[in-house]
């Protein structure tokens, strides 16, 4: 892999890390972030959501997906899931998200110089995903987006998907410490209170990470 590439998917990583993270503080718009970083979900299909669309089998979580021409039936990592049941709950038989501007919401969370919307937050998560494919002729990321093998497609997705893991979502102290560097050192902005205000974590987790 050439260097310039290399830069480029740690950039759109820290991307759609930061847009994962800072989208925390509303419930509704983070779960929209969510459903196209997860199962890389299009508008259509975000529209049509109901909470009937989820199903927990086992320790499979699974989300029908319906785009009006086909439906389709993807994995889905277990916060993601949590997280559409608790914004759906009261809601369980309506379109949770078919008021909302996908795009605007996925611009507002984007950093300051970098917009995206919908389309190029779900292009970008398949990028980094696709860059996982290290061999074979297997090609899971087109398999989750067709809707296709399931199975295989869940293993791909908990082998090599940050949210899967908790990387996007800093559970791990090491993990969030280097995203607070990178946000350091691509957002201008070294400020404990500020950096804790911005991502919705605590002032004083960031001043530990920073120590």
């Amino acid at each position: 892999m050439s260097m310039q590439r290399a830069e480029r998917l740690l950039k759109l990583e820290f991307d759609i890390n930061y847009i994962n993270v800072v989208s925390r503080r509303n419930p509704n718009e983070h779960a929209v972030i969510r459903l196209i970083i997860s199962p890389l979900a299009t508008p259509q299909e975000i529209r049509n959501f109901k909470e009937s669309d989820l199903e927990k089998k086992g320790k499979d979580f699974k989300i029908r997906l319906n785009s009006g021409s086909r439906i389709r039936i993807s994995p889905v990592d277990e916060k993601t899931y949590k997280i559409l049941r608790k914004v759906s709950v009261k809601n369980k038989d309506e379109r949770i998200f078919e008021n909302l501007d996908f795009d605007k919401i996925v611009e507002k969370y984007s950093p300051k110089e970098t917009k995206y919307n919908a389309s190029k937050l779900r292009k970008a998560v398949i990028e980094i995903l696709e860059d996982c494919l290290f061999f074979g002729n297997e090609n899971y990321v087109n398999f989750l987006i067709l809707g296709k093998k399931f199975n295989q497609v869940r293993n791909f997705l908990q082998d090599f998907h940050p949210l899967y893991s908790g990387i996007w979502d800093l559970e791990d102290d090491e993990v969030a410490r280097d995203f607070i560097h990178s946000y350091i050192s691509l957002m201008g902005i070294s400020d404990a209170k500020m950096i804790a205000n911005e991502i919705g974590e605590s002032e004083e987790r960031i001043t530990n990470l920073l120590k």
